[in-house]
Formats: structure tokens, C-alpha cells, sequence
């Protein structure tokens, strides 16, 4: 828990120091933007990892190395590892981290509209 919170608070510093970069003030709109980035891109890395460790590009990696690779090479080919199986961390903490990020958006976002 202390350790999800750490990860929390360092994401939030570094949209703030985004915003310093980008915008050179602190304005609500300037961290709904940034904001808006940043969790879009950690929970876009969190589901792609998702759907790559469930084994969606299994079937493909496999008839791509069938087609591609050359007879002298088909030993070696069958002999590497799935994608699904190098990706073995857990996606879960960073999807949280992404959409915990877009909720702080969505609340600034209620905040600046109303």
C-alpha cells in the first residue's frame, strides 16, 4: 500500500514539473491537460501489457515465425519463448496508477467547470 502511494505521489510530482515545463505556471487547466497525458500513457502501457501477457500475440508471433523464417532456422525459431511469457509482471498496479491519475483529472476537471 505505502509502496502504491509512493508511485501516486511521484507521478503528481512529475506532472507538476510538467506543467512547469509546458506551461510555466500552475493552473488547473495546465494539470487536466498534463494529467490527462500522463495516465492516458501509463494505463495505455498497463493494457497493452495486459493483452500481450494474456497471450493475444501468441498465435501471431507463431505463424509469423512459421512463415519468415528460413528452413536451416526452424529449430531455433520453435525454441523461443512467447511473448506472453517474457511479460511476466503483473499489469495491475500500473493500470491503477493510470486511471488513479485519470480520476485526479476527472476531479479537477468537475472543479474547474463548476
Amino acid at each position: 500500500m505505502k509502496k502504491k502511494i509512493s508511485y501516486f505521489l511521484a507521478v503528481q510530482l512529475i506532472i507538476f514539473i510538467l506543467m512547469f515545463i509546458a506551461y510555466g505556471s500552475l493552473s488547473l487547466s495546465s494539470y487536466i491537460n498534463i494529467s490527462f497525458y500522463i495516465g492516458g500513457i501509463i494505463t495505455f502501457i498497463g493494457l497493452m501489457t495486459y493483452v500481450v501477457a494474456g497471450g493475444f500475440f501468441d498465435l501471431f508471433v507463431t505463424s509469423t515465425r512459421k512463415v519468415f523464417t528460413p528452413k536451416h532456422m526452424k529449430k531455433t525459431a520453435n525454441e523461443m519463448r512467447m511473448p506472453s511469457e517474457i511479460l511476466s509482471f503483473p499489469y495491475k498496479p500500473i493500470v491503477y496508477l493510470g486511471l488513479s491519475c485519470l480520476v485526479c483529472m476527472g476531479i479537477a476537471l468537475v472543479v474547474y467547470y463548476a
